[in-house]
C-alpha cells in the first residue's frame, strides 16, 4: 500500500469530517507526496524541523503554528531573517507540515484532553459527560500543593504558577489545557462550582485577578497555571496512537521539545 500525505490526513480528519473554516491546513509539501515516516509534535520549531528532516521524516504533524501567529500568515514576516531561515529549511528539505489543532480538539473526547488525562493518570477522576471536570474520591486527601507536586512530577517540570492558598483542600476541580481565555475560565468556576481550575495560560489581568479577588473575599478558590506547552504537549500522543493504529506499516515518532521560556 502506498501511503501519501493525503492518506494520513484522511485518517486525522475522518472522526470529525471536514471543518470550514479551520487553521488545520497543509503548511508545506504536497498532498500526493509519499510518506514513510511521520513525526508528531506540539510545536514545529526550527530545531524540531531540523531534527525531523535529519531523521528522514516525510510528514510533520504539529499542534501549534509554524510561523508565530494562529493563522500562519507570513506576509508580515517577509524579509525577517528568522522567518526566512526557517522557510528555507522547510522548502529545501521538501518536508510536509500539517497543522492539527481544530480537528484534534473536536475529537470525542477531545484528543488533547484525553491525552493529558492519561499522562496525569487522572482518567478515573473525570466526569463521563464532561471530562475536564474532575472529582477526587472522598478517601483521598489533596491540596493545591500536592496537585502541583503531582503535575511537576508527571510532566517533568520544576515550577508552576499558583494563585490562592497552596494548602487549600481540593476535591472538585477543572482541567482546561491551552488558552481558552479569561471569560471561559471565569464562567467555568461558577458553572461547575469547583475549588480549583488548572489551565495552560492566562492573560494575567483576567483569570488571575478574578481568583485573587475571590480569595480576598474569603472564598475557597485557586488557580494553577501550567504553561501552554505543559498543558497540551502530551495530548498529541493521542495522535501518535491514532496514526499507528490506522497505518501500522508507517513509522510514527513523537518529538518532544524543551520549553521556550525558562525561569532564571
Amino acid at each position: 500500500m502506498i501511503i501519501t500525505v493525503q492518506t494520513v490526513l484522511n485518517r486525522l480528519i475522518e472522526p470529525v469530517g471536514y471543518l470550514e473554516p479551520t487553521v488545520d491546513t497543509l503548511k508545506s509539501g504536497r498532498l500526493n507526496a509519499d510518506v514513510r515516516k511521520v513525526a508528531v509534535v506540539f510545536m514545529a520549531t526550527y530545531a524540531v524541523i531540523k531534527q525531523a528532516v535529519e531523521s528522514g521524516v516525510d510528514l510533520l504533524i504539529t499542534h501549534e503554528p509554524t510561523y508565530y501567529n494562529h493563522m500562519d500568515e507570513v506576509e508580515w514576516l517577509e524579509g525577517d531573517p528568522v522567518y526566512e531561515k526557517k522557510r528555507m529549511l522547510i522548502e529545501d528539505s521538501g518536508i510536509s507540515i500539517f497543522r492539527l489543532h481544530d480537528y484534534v480538539h473536536k475529537y470525542e473526547p477531545d484528543g488533547i484532553l484525553i491525552g493529558m488525562l492519561k499522562m496525569l493518570e487522572w482518567e478515573a477522576y473525570a466526569n463521563t459527560e464532561k471530562m475536564n471536570l474532575l472529582t477526587f474520591p472522598t478517601d483521598e486527601q489533596h491540596t493545591v500543593r500536592t496537585i502541583v507536586t503531582h503535575l511537576k512530577s508527571k510532566l517533568g517540570v520544576d515550577s508552576m504558577l499558583v494563585v490562592g492558598d497552596p494548602e487549600m483542600p481540593v476535591r472538585r476541580f477543572g482541567l482546561m489545557p491551552g488558552a481558552s481565555g479569561g471569560r471561559s475560565h471565569i464562567e467555568y468556576f461558577e458553572s461547575n462550582k469547583i475549588d480549583l481550575l488548572i489551565v495552560g495560560e492566562t492573560s494575567e489581568w483576567e483569570t488571575n485577578e478574578y481568583v485573587r479577588d475571590a480569595v480576598d473575599m474569603g472564598l475557597s478558590k485557586a488557580l494553577i497555571i501550567m504553561g501552554h506547552q505543559n498543558s497540551e504537549e502530551a495530548g498529541m500522543l493521542t495522535v501518535v496512537e491514532m496514526v499507528r493504529d490506522a497505518l501500522p506499516d508507517l513509522q510514527v515518532d513523537f518529538i518532544a521539545s524543551p520549553l521556550a521560556v525558562k525561569r532564571i
